[in-house]
């Protein structure tokens, strides 16, 4: 039986979930004075919208090989490893950024990067792409920040 993509990645999706789920459990400690539901929520609500979407793409995936068995397309078109790979090693990079020089400092240009990155053939102003990079970091800043009360990393330059 050859399943479709959406339902390979329900299963893949559905997977991580639970080992990501079950890795909380047990590798999480929460300090004794801590207000649930405080930053401890937050995992958990992405497992559940993971989870229902991985589940939603099963579903999706199974009723769509029970109407047409025919094998899909391959997962990647021509150059899509590559263009993978690249996003792949950008996350990395911006985690070690983020390392050095704290998150105020790399989500900006890392943002930036990503927008560039992920824009296709579509045109893109560098001055939109600026602005938004700046907005994004703030937002993102005051989520976690004010809203969640978690320390962003401050870097080794920095911290």
């Amino acid at each position: 039986m050859k399943l479709k993509r959406d339902a390979i990645t329900g299963i893949v999706g559905l997977s991580w979930s639970l080992i990501w789920f079950i890795l909380i459990q047990t590798q999480t400690k929460v300090p004794k004075k801590l207000l649930e539901p405080g930053p401890r929520l937050l995992p958990y609500v992405a497992l559940v919208v993971v989870g229902v979407s991985s589940l939603m793409l099963l579903i999706k995936g199974l009723r769509d090989w029970k109407r047409d068995p025919k094998p899909d397309k391959p997962y990647f078109p021509k150059g899509g490893v590559l263009k993978v790979t690249k996003s792949y090693l950008m996350l990395v990079a911006t985690a070690i950024g983020m390392a050095i020089f704290g998150f105020l400092i790399t989500a900006p240009f890392a943002i930036f990067a990503f927008i560039y990155d992920l824009k296709g053939n579509s045109t893109v102003k560098p001055l939109n792409a600026a602005i938004i990079s700046v907005l994004v970091t703030a937002g993102l800043y005051l989520m976690f920040v004010v809203g969640f009360q978690v320390k962003l990393p401050m870097g080794m330059l920095f911290g």
